[in-house]
């Protein structure tokens, strides 16, 4: 009986003291569990800031350059329009070339809009519903210019390769003003593209300069996956997918035909050689196409990749540093024409040189008159010396 009673009374003393460490531990780890939960959330917000910190920095650096491609873009191309305005012909090729200067044009002011919105838009209640209602009109509008772009160029390589494969067919089939009605609904086509910025995404009333860029979310249309999807394999399939497959084909078939057909004239006397025809812009069409080729990939791929992952990339640096490269690289494509064009046409520098005499000679007739009719005025208000 006594051993009984100790066994018992030892059975309740290790459950009692069993419990209470048991109840003393969890809530020992109840606080130990809360505790690294904070730090996990504390380290978690730094984490973010240093990423918001980071995505600032690379958005002023792309302010800047961008900025700059732009204000260039826009002097360029202003400059390429003032000339082939003057040239004695405008073929099919012109026609071609003008409206991708036209676009060029309308993406450096586009993107520079954009940029200059980004750093404005908290100044005032005014400015701010200004940035408002342009800002994602606005770059579908810019998205629109670059897809009109790649489909004129596209047009552009397809042209000259058809010209050279069969000159008299291309004669009697492509025209000036076929070409005209063609880049008209190409621009349109591309405008009902880029209507999908503002229709996925809208601005938010929020007056801070946290962050270089206008305060956005997505619209209900934005927030759909189907619509999403539809617009992104739209943009990139007329964009950067036909084009790209076809000016290609195109190109690699343009250089065979100026391969031949280099080795058959030299093969000729200098007489012959000289009464053979080939079509214009041949050597500067490759070269625009090809630079706007290069300079659209890394776009392209950024496009790929949100068919693809949707936005499971967004918000790291490496990407988003991807990224703001991309959209440099592809505005550099706006300025580099102008080059492409001192270099290869031979006519664009004739006429610019022309141009460039005409705006001399008419500033020294300027000035010349200015001083005349102000040495007429001063010989007027001379007073006539009076007789006594």
């Amino acid at each position: 009986m006594k051993n009984l009673v100790v066994f018992y009374t030892y059975l309740f003393l290790s459950a009692h003291f069993h419990l209470l460490e048991t109840y003393e531990t969890t809530e020992s780890s109840d606080f130990n569990t809360l505790q690294s939960e904070n730090s996990e959330v504390d380290s978690t917000i730094l984490k973010l800031k240093e990423t918001i910190s980071q995505l600032g920095k690379l958005k002023d650096v792309e302010f800047v350059v961008t900025l700059i491609l732009g204000s260039l873009a826009v002097a360029s191309n202003i400059l390429i329009l003032v000339v082939t305005v003057h040239y004695k012909f405008i073929g099919i090729a012109q026609v071609y070339m003008t409206v991708l200067a036209i676009c060029d044009l309308c993406i450096g002011i586009f993107s520079s809009w954009r940029l200059i919105a980004d750093r404005v838009y908290y100044w005032s209640d005014g400015l701010f519903h200004f940035c408002a209602y342009t800002y994602w009109p606005v770059s579908g509008l810019e998205a629109g210019a670059s897809t009109t772009a790649s489909l004129i160029a596209m047009t552009l390589s397809v042209d000259r390769c058809f010209a050279c494969k069969y000159p008299v067919k291309h004669a009697e089939v492509c025209s000036v003003r076929k070409a005209k009605v063609l880049s008209v609904v190409v621009g349109l086509l591309s405008f009902v593209i880029g209507l999908n910025y503002p229709l996925r995404i809208k601005v938010i009333k929020r007056m801070s300069n946290e962050l270089n860029m206008v305060p956005s979310v997505f619209t209900t249309l934005g927030q759909d996956p189907t619509f999403v999807k539809v617009s992104a394999y739209t943009e990139f399939f007329f964009r950067f997918a036909v084009p790209f497959a076809v000016m290609t084909v195109a190109n690699t078939w343009t250089i065979a035909i100026i391969r031949k057909s280099d080795m058959f004239r030299r093969s000729m006397d200098k007489e012959t050689r000289s009464a053979v025809n080939t079509p214009k812009c041949l050597t500067m069409t490759v070269g625009l196409v090809i630079i706007f080729f290069i300079t659209q990939l890394p776009k392209a791929a950024f496009l790929l990749d949100s068919m693809i992952f949707s936005r499971a990339h967004r918000g790291t640096i490496p990407f988003e540093t991807f990224v703001i490269f991309g959209n440099i690289f592809t505005r550099f494509n706006s300025v580099v024409n102008i080059f492409v064009y001192l270099s290869l046409n031979k006519e664009f520098r004739c006429t610019l040189i022309k141009v460039l005499k005409v705006c001399k000679t008419t500033n020294v007739e300027i000035s010349t008159m200015a001083t005349a009719s102000t040495q007429t005025k001063d010989k007027q208000e001379d007073p006539v010396p009076s007789t006594v």
